[in-house]
């Protein structure tokens, strides 16, 4: 009796150890038990090799280029990768051997009368041109006298043409606000390596260019 019990637990055992073989087996030999949102996985994009060679020839011979440089230019960058392009170029940590030039353009100009000698002398102008029929006037901080704000130059030329029509003397058109249009990035005594890192950083960025110029002198 008591070898037919022992018998009975000797195969729960074996069949119990089995079963514990078999389920690490599984896992071994099956990792779809461990993928993570696997049905999310999605293959970006793929360089199909003729474009890969030519990205490589067109890196190399860009790099030959730009070799022995004494500055290296980056021009072009929109205002909008302005942002992106700043940390990017600070991740190169060249330090002081970077400068960022701003290229800008005027977005508005205004009609003006220049600034006066003082408030009262302003205010007395602006009297004067309200007797003409100019009312939309306006004395700005340093005592100029504002007569419009317009989005393009001709606009600005007319108005005052009018204004003199009038009897208005010594009106004058100029820019009035300027906004970012982009930003160019200088790189003085570049190494070949960062000229290569140049070359691949401008791939991000459409319309960039990278050219060989002269470092400006010092300032001081």
């Amino acid at each position: 009796m008591w070898r037919f019990v022992f018998f009975l637990l000797l195969l729960g055992v074996l069949g119990f150890g089995a079963h514990l073989w078999l389920s690490a087996a599984a896992e071994r030999t099956d990792f779809s038990s461990r993928e993570r949102n696997r049905d999310e996985v999605r293959i970006v994009a793929v360089t199909p090799p003729p474009v890969a060679a030519r990205n490589s020839e067109e890196t190399r011979r860009a790099v030959q280029a730009l070799a022995g440089a004494a500055c290296v230019e980056f021009s072009g960058i929109s205002a909008a990768d302005a942002p992106r392009a700043r940390e990017a170029f600070a991740a190169l940590k060249l330090g002081d051997r970077i400068t960022e030039r701003p290229v800008e353009q005027i977005s508005r100009y205004w009609v003006y009368v220049p600034a006066a000698p003082d408030r009262r002398s302003a205010e007395v102008r602006i009297a004067q041109l309200r007797r003409q029929g100019v009312n939309d006037v306006s004395i700005r901080p340093d005592n100029a006298i504002s007569l419009g704000v317009f989005s393009s130059e001709d606009a600005a030329i007319r108005f005052v043409s009018s204004l003199e029509a009038k009897g208005v003397k010594g009106a004058e058109a100029g820019p009035f606000a300027r906004e970012l249009r982009e930003v160019t990035m200088l790189v003085r005594e570049p190494d070949t390596e960062t000229v290569a890192r140049l070359t691949l950083l401008q791939r991000e960025y459409a319309g960039t260019k990278l050219s060989a110029v002269s470092c400006p002198a010092a300032t001081t």
